[in-house]
């Protein structure tokens, strides 16, 4: 019955819009769309289904070093054993997130289409030399995928954590003193890592071009302090996450 309540004023404007470019000769305007928000849909969720169900399967590789239960009611008899139910619950969690992502991303429909579409300007910007036309079409496109990733990243990191430490692969030992079992340990700096360079990345092919847009000065664009002070910050701490994805990983 929900479900049916969420799909029929869906299904009423799909039907309107159809009718209305179909009447004015701009059939392929919707299905365009239409289609890049289902391909959208399919593929963001799709992987973010499969690359949260793979974490979660892997954080609970083996078997659980300490065993977590949760009485229920009176006496031992009644007891939830956590670390069986997470893994119960893995897929479907995966799946419910993934189709949130996926329904997410397909609102981005237009933002793909100039993407893909995307056509040069013939004027150049006198900083970095690139076409105008990169700044309008394909820097949002690049700042979303960035973004896409880090979130899952950061998402996954979130998730891990409690799982390791529920399974007792991360015990914390007075005084401050924090074990991790070193497969866990592997798999947390490997996505810890991933969050350090989408940050480089962010930082050197986002920040940086997008001084282009900076308020600093009396108009917009990179002002003197942007170009000589804000640009090799950028820059810098570009370097430094990198360094620290290493160290991480390293470590």
């Amino acid at each position: 019955l929900a479900l049916a309540l969420w799909l029929a004023p869906a299904a009423v404007t799909l039907i309107t819009d159809l009718w209305f470019f179909r009447e004015i000769g701009y059939t392929i305007v919707f299905t365009r769309e239409l289609t890049t928000r289902i391909v959208l849909f399919l593929v963001v969720g799709a992987g973010t289904t499969g690359l949260l169900q793979f974490n979660l399967r892997l954080a609970q590789r083996g078997l659980a070093p300490v065993h977590f239960a949760l009485p229920v009611g009176d006496g031992m008899t009644n007891m939830i054993n956590l670390t069986v139910l997470i893994r119960r619950l893995s897929l479907p969690f995966a799946l419910v997130m993934g189709v949130m992502v996926g329904l997410g991303a397909s609102a981005s429909w237009d933002m793909v289409l100039q993407v893909a579409n995307a056509s040069r300007f013939g004027v150049t910007d006198p900083i970095w030399g690139r076409d105008v036309g990169y700044y309008i079409f394909t820097l949002p496109g690049i700042t979303a995928a960035i973004g896409l990733v880090r979130g899952l990243a950061i998402g996954t990191l979130v998730l891990l954590v409690p799982i390791y430490w529920l399974r007792g692969d991360i015990i914390a030992t007075p005084p401050r003193h924090l074990r991790i079992e070193p497969t866990a340990a592997r798999h947390l700096a490997i996505v810890l890592m991933v969050i350090f360079v989408m940050t480089a990345v962010e930082l050197w092919f986002v920040d940086i071009p997008g001084l282009l847009y900076s308020t600093t000065g009396p108009l917009v664009g990179a002002s003197y302090t942007d170009l000589h002070a804000t640009l090799p910050m950028l820059r810098v701490s570009a370097v430094v996450a990198l360094i620290g994805a290493g160290a991480v990983l390293l470590g």
